[in-house]
């Protein structure tokens, strides 16, 4: 009686995968490289104006260098001169000074990462749409990342197609830099929040 009973259990759940499979349209694949993306007007836009940014923070902290290196100098020199109070103090401000410039230097690195990530995600949206448009215009109903591919007939590839629409669509991007005050209140943010610590039993 079980076995009659599990038999027909697995008829019907073939019958109903059936019914579902003839229901499904006939897949039609195109392919197209992830690295599209990459190879994009808008992308290598992005990395134009990265690059313009990155070499005006090294400029900028190229002059703090030498700023601490004439402060580091000037306070040697004056270690013989100044009382132990007064040496203490300026070495609390040149000390102060090197922790300013290394937190100048950790903003302008998150001002540069932040930017990059959003402007990306704006050019992945737009590659989705040119991908989902080309394979609505070919007639193709399924899309897959050449990548994943291991041998395809060159027919399915979209690339060159979905590069053309991406470019048209999208030929550049601007990187938007938050400011200093921004950046800072977002890195404070993602600092993992102190953990109280527990008090003796008395």
């Amino acid at each position: 009686m079980k076995k009659i009973l599990l038999s027909t259990l697995f008829i019907s759940a073939a019958s109903i995968v059936s019914v579902y499979a003839e229901n499904l349209p006939a897949p039609v694949i195109g392919i197209v490289e992830q690295a599209t993306l990459d190879k994009s007007a808008a992308f290598q836009d992005i990395i134009k104006q990265v690059d313009q940014k990155r070499t005006e923070v090294q400029k900028e902290m190229a002059a703090y260098e030498e700023e601490l290196k004439k402060k580091d100098k000037e306070l040697s020199e004056n270690a013989k001169k100044l009382s132990e109070k007064d040496l203490t103090t300026q070495r609390q401000a040149f000390e102060k000074r090197v922790q300013e410039v290394q937190e100048k230097l950790e903003v302008r690195r998150a001002q540069m990462e932040l930017g990059v990530e959003e402007a990306k995600k704006t050019v992945y949206q737009a590659f989705l749409k040119a991908a989902e448009e080309i394979m609505k215009e070919v007639g193709a109903n399924v899309m897959i990342y050449k990548e994943t591919i291991i041998t395809a007939n060159s027919g399915f590839d979209l690339t060159p197609k979905v590069l053309d629409k991406l470019n048209k669509d999208l030929p550049n991007v601007k990187v938007s830099f938050k400011s200093e005050a921004d950046v800072k209140k977002q890195l404070t943010q993602q600092l993992p929040q102190a953990q109280p610590q527990p008090q003796a039993q008395q």
